[in-house]
């Protein structure tokens, strides 16, 4: 049930009102949290994502209040609600890693720098979250084109990184193929479950499978992932969501809670709160 709902929202397109102000709940890195309205700025970027991030937010605690300068970096959480005060989206402020390729070691590393951004919640677990970020451009003499990521967060973690490149416009340059995506994913789980041995050891023959070089081994691979994309899922939306799951699940049954000592328990219990 939980994956046919995920499935679901990953589909629906999120539905934004086109007053100015919208009912919602702030939720502070601290922990605090409040109620009220926030300016609408989501209506005036396509993508829900700007380049950049807003230093702050306009928020009031009634339509007559006083309006207030909310700064962006100590908010982890907003939920918007409609106006029969239902909830209707969740948005983190993450700050967020990237891979590069180094010639030299001849493999994808994490980079140290951070970029804040604005992403919209897919769904979370116990665990994680996962965001999917839709980036858009608009260009006078070829239109609207972008891409989506699917960005995953550890809860243990003070930062998100890629986890796919799950579909974009031709017109976009990004360095896509179908082992640079696997090979993606397979780094992205192995920084999130860093903390877990087992699930790394688990991991570590995909990495070598998704990251050899001799080139029919490479097209094998590629076709073999392609017709089971093919003749198993509907898109491969669908199937980088199921992957994620999947990976989830493995890490679960590996280092989840069950597997845990009390001190790693009382420890992800700390951050979690």
């Amino acid at each position: 049930m939980k994956r046919i709902f995920v499935l679901a929202m990953f589909f629906v397109g999120l539905s934004l009102h086109a007053q100015r102000y919208r009912p919602a709940k702030i939720i502070f890195k601290d922990s605090s949290s409040r109620n009220g309205l926030i300016e609408n700025f989501l209506e005036k970027n396509v993508n829900f994502n700007p380049d950049g991030y807003k230093r702050y937010i306009l928020f009031k605690e009634t339509a007559r209040s006083r309006r207030e300068f909310l700064d962006t970096k100590k908010i982890d959480r907003i939920i918007l609600f409609d106006k029969n005060m239902e909830p209707t989206a969740v948005f983190d402020f993450v700050w967020v890693k990237f891979f590069k390729y180094k010639i030299r070691k001849k493999k994808y590393v994490l980079s140290e720098k951070t970029t804040l951004k604005f992403l919209p919640l897919l769904f979370e677990t116990e665990k994680f979250r996962v965001y999917k970020y839709v980036m858009i451009t608009v260009n006078q003499n070829t239109g609207a084109s972008g891409y989506t990521i699917i960005f995953i967060r550890n809860k243990n973690q003070d930062y998100g990184i890629p986890y796919e490149l799950v579909e974009f416009n031709a017109m976009i340059v990004f360095p896509s193929s179908t082992l640079y995506s696997l090979l993606l994913q397979v780094r992205a789980m192995q920084e999130l479950g860093k903390d877990c041995p087992a699930f790394l050891d688990y991991l570590k023959p995909f990495y070598q499978k998704y990251s050899t070089k001799e080139r029919t081994q490479r097209k094998r691979i590629a076709k073999e992932y392609e017709q089971f994309v093919k003749t198993t899922f509907k898109s491969s939306k669908e199937y980088v969501l199921y992957q994620i799951m999947f990976y989830m699940e493995k890490y679960e049954e590996l280092c989840g809670t069950n597997k845990q000592t009390p001190e790693q328990k009382q420890e992800n219990s700390r951050n979690n709160q």
